[in-house]
């Protein structure tokens, strides 16, 4: 299974609709988003345009959270996490946030997880901790590289970054 893996969109819808399309047309029938979308309108601007599975955390620009976790109380196959999401796709156990500090690397080397996601540093990076791929898909906005997101293949657990 493909999972599209996507950050800091800081209210660049464009990027985001085109980083969403790119990211349908590839297969991927399941998107985490960690987080800083930014503003309640993004948010939606994402539903609408990407109609599977969702999951996202928030970032540290993502309020009032209060508000996006009741924008999508009604909305199907979305779920809105609180700051971290430990989640089970097919076989793999996943944790997802928005800032990466110290935490990650212990959840990397704890050997609880299969991968760990990122965002934060628009910066995209890859890497193995232990038997755990790392990653940021860097970010939807553009702010210091190419936009990008990336695809998680839950067989091979492999990240691939996309630049847009």
């Amino acid at each position: 299974m493909l999972i599209a893996l996507m950050s800091d969109a800081h209210d660049e819808q464009r990027n985001l609709i085109k980083a969403l399309r790119c990211a349908e047309e590839a297969g991927c029938r399941h998107l985490l988003y960690l987080g800083d979308l930014c503003t309640v309108e993004t948010l939606q601007t994402l539903r609408q345009a990407w109609q599977h599975e969702l999951d996202l955390v928030p970032g540290n620009n993502d309020y009032p959270r209060s508000v996006f976790a009741e924008c999508v109380q009604d909305w199907e196959n979305t779920r809105f996490h609180m700051d971290t999401a430990h989640l089970m796709i097919g076989k793999r156990s996943i944790m997802m946030t928005h800032i990466p500090g110290y935490g990650l690397q212990l959840a990397a080397e704890s050997g609880k997880y299969d991968a760990v996601f990122f965002g934060h540093t628009h910066r995209s990076a890859c890497a193995t901790i232990g038997h755990a791929v790392v990653a940021n898909p860097g970010d939807i906005q553009g702010r210091y590289a190419a936009p990008s997101f990336a695809t998680y293949d839950t067989e091979a657990n492999s990240v691939t970054i996309t630049p847009l």
